[in-house]
């Protein structure tokens, strides 16, 4: 298997374990007889938007490790 590819199911696989972290860890505090509103649509786009730049400055430090070796 080519090198490429191998780091694209890697980064699938680790996204995807990632994600379902993330949603279990806003799930977990969600209860339907307790609350009428989801912990997520309490979220305004100011979040979404702090959050999208917190995984691209991510994406950006892991890419400069690997400039780095």
């Amino acid at each position: 298997m080519k090198y490429r590819t191998k780091a694209l199911l890697i980064g699938t696989g680790i996204g995807a374990l990632i994600g379902a972290i993330l949603a279990l860890t806003s799930a977990s505090g969600y209860d339907d007889a307790k609350s009428s509103e989801s912990p997520l649509a309490a979220l305004g786009p100011g979040d979404y938007f702090a959050l999208g730049i917190s995984i691209l400055t991510l994406a950006r430090q892991f890419g400069q490790m690997l400039k780095r070796t």
